[in-house]
């Protein structure tokens, strides 16, 4: 314990405090990333709702926190790009905590009660979107397997009702990009950066034609992955320095394809050639670095990772969402930009529509909608009771209104569980 922290208790709390520690582990609260400024009375009543106690960190006491940064979902396309060029330098310590804290979004909305049949009949209506996509893919994919040329117009027709997809309602394709087939990675992994890069820039306030693009680019990253030995591409082991350098020619590859047809959109080609460049400059085939990585592309390496991370690859298990957002949370202003990290976890939630969930009451449920002002709070649809045994009937839960259990103990999400934990499949309860 650092000497400098001092033991508070939750009654003695005030804005502008850092919060070091809690008096709990991390994960029995609602509270996603260890350390951050309190910044609000909202902050202090939630504190004292879960811990009788704090550490704080006096040398971090700042009397006017800034206020978590973010974009109105209605803000212009200038105010889009303003949010890439802010501060894409490392940041001090005590201003890059606080921009990673992610409780609730800046932006209030009207709550309103989820409706499980208005969702059930928007998920078969992505679904047929989906379904689009997957063949579209599939074919496009297999095409360049043997030596055709792309076909950018298949493409964009793909990504055109996906794209009113999202914008109609992002949980329904949402869960559907969390129910991989398995069958080949590369094209379930395309399809999946596709919705998380649509549900993202939909929340950074991109339009429908921007959506498009983003989609499209985030659809094509690893077209080039077509080009690569399948030994390489499915070997469960790692790869030898040869193979990871000739992997990672997959990007070079991808931009072969993408300038040999006309008519593809630059910033498309951009995210083909830079998904892989890193914040620090770490990354390849250029060594890019800051700003110099084009904005889409940094959506591009964000989404690409998450799914990465969340998907069963040859060589690694999956790990759960909330994981994933805690491994990106340790990147941010590292490998990727943190403003960007934190508007994709508030994008996408550290609990996406479609993730299994355990409760603090040792229940399991699949997250069958958000609430957008608190994400870590979302709709439920409670599977097993408290010994995992599955349930005969299944019911709705909602986080934001049900704060204790039965027994009057708090109820919250105590982990994000990987899909088919429990033998729990969430397709099974829509589609």
């Amino acid at each position: 314990m650092s000497a400098e922290r001092q033991t508070v208790t939750t009654d003695q709390l005030a804005i502008g405090m850092y919060v070091a520690e809690l008096d709990r582990p991390w994960l029995e609260t609602p509270f996603l990333f260890q350390g951050f400024y309190i910044e609000s009375s909202k902050d202090i009543r939630e504190l004292q709702q879960h811990c009788q106690y704090v550490l704080v960190d006096p040398g971090r006491y700042d009397p006017a926190p800034a206020p978590r940064r973010g974009v109105a979902k209605g803000c212009a396309k200038a105010e889009v790009k303003a949010v890439s060029a802010r501060r894409t330098s490392n940041t001090s310590a005590s201003t890059t905590t606080r921009q990673r804290r992610v409780i609730m979004e800046d932006v209030e909305e009207e709550y309103r009660p989820l409706d499980t049949n208005v969702l059930r009949r928007q998920i078969v209506e992505a679904k047929l979107a989906h379904e689009q996509t997957v063949s579209a893919v599939n074919h496009i994919f297999e095409s360049l397997r043997s030596g055709s040329e792309m076909q950018l117009e298949a493409a964009e027709q793909a990504i055109e009702p996906m794209v009113e997809s999202v914008v109609r309602n992002e949980d329904a394709l949402s869960w559907l990009a969390r129910m991989k087939k398995k069958q080949d990675y590369i094209h379930d992994h395309s399809i999946a950066s596709c919705v998380w890069a649509m549900i993202f820039g939909k929340h950074l306030g991109l339009e429908s034609d921007m959506l498009k693009v983003l989609g499209l680019g985030a659809l094509l990253m690893d077209v080039g992955k077509t080009k690569v030995p399948t030994d390489i591409l499915i070997k469960e082991d790692k790869l030898s320095g040869e193979e990871q350098s000739l992997m990672r020619q997959h990007v070079q590859f991808g931009l072969d394809i993408a300038r040999g047809v006309d008519g593809v959109d630059a910033r498309v080609i951009e995210m083909i050639g830079s998904h892989h460049e890193r914040h620090n400059g770490t990354g390849y085939p250029a060594g890019l670095n800051g700003s110099a990585i084009p904005v889409f592309a940094r959506i591009g390496g964000i989404v690409d990772a998450y799914d990465a991370m969340t998907t069963s690859r040859p060589y690694a298990p999956p790990i759960s969402t909330c994981e994933a957002m805690r491994r990106l949370n340790d990147l941010a202003g590292v490998e990727f930009q943190a403003e960007m990290v934190e508007q994709f976890v508030q994008a996408v939630g550290v609990f996406p529509v479609g993730t299994l969930v355990e409760l603090s009451n040792g229940t399991v449920g699949v997250v069958i909608a958000q609430n957008r002002t608190r994400r870590l709070r979302p709709q439920i649809m409670v599977l097993t009771d408290e010994d995992k045994t599955p349930l005969s009937t299944f019911r709705t839960l909602d986080l934001r209104d049900t704060l204790v259990d039965a027994s009057g103990d708090s109820l919250f999400i105590l982990n994000g569980l990987p899909p088919g934990a429990h033998g729990l499949n969430p397709s099974e309860y829509y589609l």
